[in-house]
């Protein structure tokens, strides 16, 4: 497709995802600044193909999606569209709706049909009045002096809108506005590292990243890893997963050396980095897990793009680690000097500048959302959309069957 899309989450105040919205842009966003017809005069059909694709369980792991909805698709048969369960999509408008009763009136009618609706970036809230009763969120500013007022006249009202706090980019400002009873927040809060005045990992997270440093070093030794795993039960389990779900599956496995054989020592490699990255992060919010295993794939995906693709293993540990920081509640730095790295990804992480850190800030910035800079980059170095859209595509799939490997129990104690 000639468009590009990604999914942000939306959180309680557990910091558990409550569901995912999404940001996107059709074609290059500075071409289409230059073309005569707009965002708003595009049905946004194109997003029902992309979530029909790839469906709930990949994108949202079966939560709720809001997508944005333009006046034209809030003119369509959205339902006939929509492949995957309506009650589980929320259209989205925003300051550009017209707040016409035609709309109001295609609002309802899609209510009726099983979706949900929320309103996004709105001008004033006596503005959207009369479409509030049938408003199931409501996106409003962290800032005091606009939510405050938005809660209050919900509550005078007797309206049961929901809102979500948008901007929560500090972890500051997430316990400031937990503070007012909310139930959803959106930001980027989560990634920051809160750093403790000790530095300290516990003996757990020193296990992990010894075994990082094992096998990410360059004289990792094949033979010692099923000794390795066999010490942790949780590791061998993944381990069977992933062999279950690849292409040796037709194979009959006899044991993990066995298994370990047939993949070879790269996978080994990766599949222990995202393994041991992931259980590295359990006591932080789940999307921690989610946010690196889709910055190291999306990483190692753009690489051709960028004519670096003889460095894809390294770009995928640099996603992976890109959120190390977070992890441990210390600087990446800090984080960086306690396991094995290669000194470009070093380099990229710390702020330096080399052909890793070009590949960083466009990773970033598509997950931001940035279209302005991606769409800049693409310009520059002649990338087509639809390879970028592909890419991301690509990222998401694999997320997808990674967290739907499957394992028979009996294969747990197959160990010699």
């Amino acid at each position: 497709m000639d468009m590009m899309v990604v999914p942000k989450p939306i959180f309680r105040p557990s910091k558990e995802v409550a569901a995912y919205y999404l940001s996107f842009q059709i074609g290059n966003a500075l071409i289409e600044e230059g073309k005569s017809y707009t965002l708003d005069l595009m049905s946004n059909l194109s997003l029902f193909d992309f979530i029909d694709d790839l469906g709930l369980d990949v994108i949202t792991m079966g939560k709720e999606l809001f997508v944005p909805a333009s006046d034209i698709l809030l003119a369509a048969d959205i339902k006939s569209h929509c492949k995957v369960d309506c009650s589980q999509i929320v259209l989205m408008l925003n300051k550009r709706t017209m707040l016409t009763q035609d709309n109001l009136d295609r609002v309802i009618r899609h209510r009726q049909d099983g979706f949900k609706i929320a309103f996004f970036n709105y001008t004033t809230i006596e503005a959207i009045n009369s479409f509030l009763p049938h408003i199931d969120y409501l996106f409003c500013h962290n800032d005091t002096d606009v939510l405050m007022p938005a809660i209050r006249y919900l509550k005078s009202n007797s309206l049961t809108t929901k809102v979500i706090a948008t901007k929560v980019d500090q972890a500051q400002t997430f316990d400031r506005v937990s503070l007012f009873g909310l139930n959803y927040f959106a930001g980027s809060f989560y990634k920051v590292p809160v750093k403790s005045r000790t530095n300290t990992v516990t003996p757990l997270q020193v296990n992990y990243l010894q075994l990082l440093n094992q096998v990410n070093n360059d004289d990792f030794e094949f033979e010692s890893f099923t000794k390795t795993i066999q010490r942790d039960t949780a590791l061998t389990i993944q381990f069977l997963k992933m062999v279950n779900s690849s292409h040796v599956r037709s194979n009959k496995i006899t044991s993990l050396r066995h298994a370990a054989a047939l993949i070879g020592q790269i996978e080994i490699k990766r599949w222990i980095t995202t393994a041991v990255a992931s259980s590295l992060s359990q006591e932080k919010p789940g999307e921690i897990t989610r946010l690196s295993l889709l910055r190291a794939k999306f990483c190692e995906s753009i690489s051709g793009l960028f004519e670096m693709a003889v460095h894809s293993e390294n770009l995928f540990l640099m996603g992976m680690f890109s959120v190390l920081d977070v992890i441990l509640d210390m600087s990446i730095e800090q984080a960086l000097d306690l396991v094995f790295v290669p000194e470009p990804v070093k380099i990229a992480l710390t702020g330096g500048s080399n052909d890793f850190t070009m590949i960083y800030e466009f990773m970033k910035e598509y997950e931001h959302g940035d279209w302005t800079e991606i769409s800049r980059t693409a310009l520059m170095r002649g990338m087509d959309i639809k390879d970028i859209y592909d890419a991301y595509y690509e990222t998401l799939a694999w997320y997808g069957r990674l967290i739907n490997m499957s394992v028979d129990e009996d294969e747990i104690n197959d160990d010699e």
